[in-house]
């Protein structure tokens, strides 16, 4: 029987993350942050089995189908030194599958994520590694905090909206999407 997991973190500056730095390791790339210069090179990381970048459907944006290019505007996007720069949600992806049927998957919920935000959504699969259970197969979805443009990122997805404002626009609240989604997930 399949393990059940889909959690879902912010990618913050205020606990000292970056989105560049995030993407380079789950992608197991080399990618430099132009923010502050710091080069982060993960390529000698073994386990991923594939990676790729989601837009939604309809969107011309082929500016954001580079790794670093999507990943240094999400950073420039924000200005806080606080500010929350991605979205992450980390799936387990059942061992029964074939590694096909495991792609398609993680692809199903990242075209999901990027049609119902508007988002840009970056995402790796990792198979399991010597130290852990030899059924941890699992993706790292990666998702941009604003909407994906032709010509950048606009405003803010529906998800990072404060509650308050969700709810007196008839919205659901955070959490209430997260329970959606987990739900979806299910069904995928």
């Amino acid at each position: 029987m399949a393990i059940y997991h889909f959690s879902m973190k912010p990618v913050s500056r205020a606990k000292g993350r970056s989105a560049v730095a995030s993407m380079a390791y789950r992608a197991g790339e080399r990618l430099t942050n132009e923010r502050d210069g710091i080069t982060h090179d993960y390529t000698a990381k073994r386990g991923v089995e594939h990676s790729e970048i989601v837009l939604p459907e309809g969107v011309k944006a082929d500016w954001a189908r580079d790794r670093s290019t999507l990943w240094n505007t999400a950073e420039f996007a924000e200005v806080r030194k606080d500010a929350r720069v991605a979205r992450e949600f980390e799936v387990a992806l059942p061992h029964e599958l074939s590694a096909e049927e495991r792609l398609e998957a993680a692809r199903e919920l990242a075209q999901e994520l990027a049609d119902r935000y508007g988002a840009a959504v970056d995402f790796a699969i990792h198979a399991p590694h010597d130290a852990s259970d030899v059924r941890n197969h699992h993706a790292h979805v990666m998702m941009t905090t604003r909407m994906v443009t032709a010509e950048g990122l606009g405003e803010k997805t529906l998800i990072e909206r404060e509650n308050k404002w969700l709810l007196s626009n008839g919205l659901p609240t955070t959490d209430m999407q997260l329970r959606d989604l987990r739900q979806r997930w299910e069904g995928i």
